[in-house]
């Protein structure tokens, strides 16, 4: 079976270097999609999906294509975002800027001009110190805005209080808006959208956040268990800290540890594998929560929640140097916290440890 799936992986990277003639044959495409389709363990019930998912294959393989004849720094690749529509894609994102606002747009010199005010002005990645649990999916329920919030907490908790503690993301999608109801009972977000500062304000006033062994991932909004356990031990949650909207007050507030950016999520976005990305493409608002690893002069690390078989093991690199890059800058925070006098005498869950 392993030697079943690293031929089928072969026969997709080999078809992903000539996607653009290959895509010129029928043939050649429909021999394309059904190998892709094996290794991705996709199967569709109805002829009426199977024409569907093949449509949505094609447009998104032609961007592929596309995407990587145009782009020197960045490639692009087919996963399994690629046999869906953009609105079946956008249930991967959650992020809800309604009622939130904006960071201000700061005037902000050339980036050299802050070298001599910058001593970490190389490089902080966070992954090569231990400080960064591994990536998890979050499925099609819009639940993005809850694994930034965990993730830029994980990395702040180990450098207050020397463990890296792996936190719940189901606690917030079930609790953050326990009280946001509607008449029948339903909550307004979840997964259906919401805001990391909701989370660290929802902590900050229950002092309650469980860690992922004591409140698992569904990937569905339920009812909120406030019995699972409190693993805010060493370190609690007084709030959320606004980072301005400049890339220098972004960098210096990741050199103390991750930070929740948002961004506009894009088909380049959807569809990146490796490299660093500059994109030019986004519109509108930002509708994606995610969050900042580290930097180097080139690059901001960022650790998504779509899988570590998405992007460069889970992780994506966006260019520096004043290239906005999708609305990166225009809501950035972390949780505000103190120590609590008790040690977290907990052994550390496991890390991502790798150097870009």
């Amino acid at each position: 079976m392993k030697t079943f799936v690293v031929l089928l992986c072969l026969v997709v990277a080999a078809h992903a270097e000539n996607l653009k003639t290959i895509l010129k044959s029928p043939k050649k495409t429909r021999q394309l999609y059904k190998d892709f389709k094996a290794e991705q363990h996709l199967k569709f019930g109805s002829s009426l999906e199977e024409g569907k998912r093949f449509k949505q294959f094609k447009i998104n393989a032609r961007f592929v294509a596309l995407a990587n004849e145009h782009s020197t720094t960045t490639k692009f690749a087919l996963n399994f975002f690629s046999t869906m529509t953009r609105a079946e894609k956008r249930q991967y994102t959650g992020l809800n800027m309604t009622r939130h606002f904006a960071n201000s747009p700061e005037f902000s010199p050339s980036l050299e001009s802050h070298k001599d005010m910058l001593p970490f002005w190389e490089r902080r990645i966070w992954t090569f110190e231990g400080g960064v649990t591994k990536v998890s999916h979050q499925g099609s329920c819009g639940s993005c805005w809850a694994f930034a919030a965990v993730a830029a907490l994980e990395t702040r908790y180990r450098v207050e209080t020397g463990v890296l503690r792996k936190f719940s993301e189901q606690d917030y999608l079930d609790c953050t808006y326990e009280e946001h109801k509607n008449e029948e009972g339903n909550k307004k977000d979840g997964c259906l959208g919401g805001n990391p500062q909701d989370c660290y304000t929802y902590t900050a006033k229950s002092g309650q956040l469980a860690s992922l062994a004591q409140y698992p991932y569904t990937g569905r909004d339920g009812r909120c268990k406030t019995d699972r356990g409190n693993a805010l031990i060493g370190a609690k949650i007084l709030g959320f800290v606004e980072v301005g909207g400049s890339e220098i007050e972004n960098i210096k507030a990741i050199y103390h540890g991750s930070i929740f950016i948002a961004l506009v999520a894009t088909d380049s976005l959807y569809q990146y594998s490796k490299g660093i990305m500059k994109d030019t493409t986004c519109t509108g608002e930002p509708d994606h929560a995610v969050t900042a690893v580290g930097y180097s002069p080139e690059y901001i690390l960022i650790k998504n929640s779509w899988g570590a078989q998405w992007g460069e093991r889970g992780f994506v690199r966006i260019a520096r140097n004043n290239h906005r890059n999708c609305g990166m800058f225009e809501q950035s925070l972390y949780p505000k916290l103190v120590y609590t006098k008790r040690r977290d005498v907990s052994k550390s869950d496991p890390a991502v440890y790798f150097w870009f």
